[in-house]
């Protein structure tokens, strides 16, 4: 009887043994997939259209700064509110403000300014959509590259297309503002900030830093494309000698107006070269 007990007792040993060891894998496959970049958070706070703060199922509090899109400023220290920032800020909060959201991080898991970087997603009614995607595809936003993320980019630039066949937000903005670099630059004070369609003929190319600078003559108002964007790279010698037409967003700059390229599709139209 008693080797009978010891091996009931051995038995119920194993049985526990095999509980406690599956329990210990799940634990190590969920902290595993929080590992890979996945995570549950509820959106608390919307900054601004491309920023929002969120308590994650982990009990922490994050700023997220979303991934791969640039949304126009409401509380930059310098340039203020810039066109359709609100516009951004309510279409991202009606996705996600008070609403439970799947985040997902790429190669670098933090800006300088400690914001988690993610994509983040949300159930509709259509199913699950990619919040930076659907700003960009509203025309509430364009691509923004910082390497080494790059995860969803070709997402995001089809997006940029879609956004453009609609003619909807900035595009349908630029559509009607056609300004020469002198236009431009001359009106200044009341362009910064907005989008326009700049017509530019490209007589000079020059590196400065980490940016190329293409420009027309001495005119203050110039293009920029930086040099970790690898769409745009191939792209900016061709536009040599060319007249082109380029949607974008006016700043203010040390060295007058300027428009960032960040993606092919706001070149929407060039002239043969030579003429």
């Amino acid at each position: 009887m008693g080797r009978a007990r010891k091996a009931t007792k051995a038995r119920g040993r194993m049985r526990f043994d095999r509980k406690a060891l599956l329990a210990f894998l799940f634990i190590c496959l969920l902290l595993l997939f929080n590992d890979l970049g996945e995570d549950q958070a509820l959106v608390v706070d919307v900054i601004d259209g491309d920023t929002i703060v969120a308590l994650t199922d982990r009990g922490q509090r994050e700023t997220i700064r979303y991934l791969l899109i640039d949304t126009p400023e409401l509380h930059h220290p310098n340039r203020g509110r810039e066109e359709l920032g609100e516009e951004a800020k309510g279409f991202n909060a009606s996705l996600v403000l008070n609403n439970k959201v799947r985040i997902e991080l790429d190669k670098q898991e933090r800006d300088k300014y400690d914001r988690l970087l993610a994509y983040v997603w949300v159930d509709t009614s259509q199913g699950e959509r990619m919040v930076n995607e659907a700003l960009v595809e509203e025309g509430l936003a364009l691509p923004y590259i910082i390497p080494p993320n790059g995860k969803y980019l070709n997402a995001i630039m089809e997006a940029t297309k879609r956004a453009r066949s609609r003619n909807v937000g900035l595009w349908k903005r630029a559509q009607g503002r056609i300004f020469t670099p002198d236009q431009i630059y001359s009106e200044l004070p009341y362009l910064a900030g907005s989008f326009v369609t700049i017509k530019i003929k490209i007589d000079k190319i020059e590196k400065s830093g980490s940016r190329w600078i293409l420009s027309q003559g001495k005119s203050k108002c110039r293009l920029v494309i930086y040099d970790n964007n690898e769409y745009l790279l191939p792209v900016k010698d061709s536009l040599i000698g060319r007249e082109v037409k380029v949607v974008g967003k006016v700043a203010a700059s040390h060295a007058g107006a300027e428009i960032v390229i960040s993606d092919p599709a706001q070149i929407i139209s060039k002239s043969p070269a030579g003429e």
